[in-house]
């Protein structure tokens, strides 16, 4: 209901942000110039939402990123997606315990894979989900480069067609498609709705509020392989 009524009494910043989004997406889809193109999907709200607005576009070559601390309903999910749109799907594999151990960035943990998978499939161009009112840092770094930028880092080009979008604009697009969402984000309270994370959904370099209890309350065994890891006390 709540969604609903949320398209209503924000009707011209929602049509507004999905405008933005579908301008972003072509732009891309211009500058790949009929390479392939790939889209980071974690199963999670944005990148859904986000992949139902490219398909409408063109049809990408998914990525998914699995760290080892995915939530068990994300590949499945993603894999439906994939399945009703004949999308292929590359897994990007890490390991999120060994590098949290380790100390590393989680920023760079996660580039390797997705780097090698892009690499894999010879990507020029991949949609990710970021959007600006997710943190600072995200602004900083959207403001930084654009909607769409050449990466030296994932050596291709990166869009960011979900830039200017709130997490109320995304639980009413998925409301008023019917898209699949996640489980937990039934479970989890209003302040945890908009936090919540499906994938790598734990990391002790941005220890939120209750992530650790999120992870106990909703997902034991992956709570269990944390605290037998000794990431978790």
């Amino acid at each position: 209901m709540r969604d609903k009524l949320y398209r209503i009494t924000n009707a011209a910043r929602y049509r507004a942000v999905q405008d933005d989004a579908h301008d972003i997406i072509q732009e891309t889809i211009c500058r790949a110039a009929g390479g392939v193109v790939a889209i980071g999907v974690s199963g999670g709200k944005d990148s859904i939402a986000m992949l139902h607005m490219v398909a409408q576009h063109v049809h990408p070559h998914v990525i998914y990123n699995d760290s080892g601390l995915e939530t068990p309903e994300a590949m499945p999910l993603v894999r439906g997606m994939c399945e009703k749109y004949g999308l292929p799907m590359t897994i990007a594999k890490g390991d999120a315990i060994s590098l949290d151990l380790a100390g590393a960035d989680t920023n760079r943990a996660i580039v390797g894979p997705v780097r090698a998978a892009l690499q894999s499939i010879d990507a020029v161009a991949e949609f990710v989900g970021l959007r600006s009112s997710e943190s600072k840092t995200r602004r900083i770094v959207i403001a930084k480069h654009g909607p769409i930028h050449a990466s030296k880092r994932y050596g291709c080009l990166i869009a960011w067609p979900m830039r200017k979008w709130s997490s109320a604009d995304v639980f009413a697009y998925i409301h008023e498609h019917a898209l699949p969402l996640h489980p937990i984000y039934d479970r989890a309270t209003d302040q945890e709705r908009d936090t919540t994370r499906v994938s790598w959904v734990y990391d002790s370099a941005f220890d939120r509020w209750g992530a650790v209890e999120i992870v106990r309350r909703h997902y034991p065994q992956v709570y269990q392989r944390l605290k037998i890891a000794g990431v978790i006390q």
